[in-house]
């Protein structure tokens, strides 16, 4: 019986659950199916070894062999949406939600981070601002020279005390320019780039201290100048 791609496919074992947040960015290739020697370039591998870690995500059941023709292999998702249940992989785990999360994320910031400090401009500042009720925090200052990389770092994140309902629209709201964007769909000639939504109760360093009265704003970018 030939096996199809499923809309969705709900996880029910740790290992699969643990193979798909590890491999999500191989798995990504293969949305369609697509022989390891057509994605091994894209993902810097020999196509044996790509091969390999295909057959052994396909034995767990994420991808299928969509068929062979003339000596290859083909390789397709077994579906569009994988549902995993939180408590299949809780916080506590290596890969647990939250937990890789946060290191995968953090790992790659500091990466993409690194490299554009090293093509900073001179000039560069850190910017720490505080305010209160009175005296808000200054606004961050705009950049006056262009970026040295298409596609720069870029951290902002502001500190102060929000009411329950305005917390939850000031999330919503940024999420739904993710939402926007991740409607536009791929640009081709572009880069792959991550924009990260981060928001918590309490303070960076502090937990949930409940002294913190004022406006606390931290950026740290290399965006340069807007375009005209």
């Amino acid at each position: 019986m030939t096996q199809i791609q499923q809309e969705e496919v709900r996880v029910t074992d740790a290992a699969v659950a643990r193979a798909l947040r590890q491999q999500h960015g191989f798995l990504g290739h293969f949305l369609a199916p697509r022989s390891p020697s057509e994605v091994a370039p894209a993902l810097g591998m020999a196509p044996n070894l790509v091969h390999h870690h295909a057959r052994k995500l396909a034995d767990l059941g994420l991808l299928f062999e969509a068929r062979r023709e003339g000596g290859r292999v083909y390789y397709q998702l077994a579906a569009r949406e994988f549902r995993v249940p939180s408590d299949l992989l809780p916080p506590g785990d290596e890969e647990g939600n939250g937990t890789a999360d946060l290191r995968e994320l953090s790992q790659g910031f500091l990466r993409a981070y690194e490299r554009s400090w090293s093509r900073m401009h001179a000039g560069e500042e850190d910017l720490f601002g505080f305010g209160d009720a009175g005296r808000p925090a200054r606004p961050v200052p705009l950049p006056s020279e262009p970026s040295a990389e298409p596609c720069p770092t870029h951290l902002d994140a502001l500190t102060l005390r929000l009411s329950p309902e305005r917390y939850a629209q000031l999330a919503r709201a940024i999420t739904a320019l993710l939402d926007e964007a991740a409607a536009e769909g791929i640009r081709e000639g572009g880069y792959p780039c991550t924009v990260a939504l981060l928001a918590f109760q309490g303070v960076p360093g502090e937990g949930e201290a409940g002294t913190f009265n004022g406006i606390a704003r931290r950026t740290n970018s290399f965006l340069g100048v807007a375009p005209s």
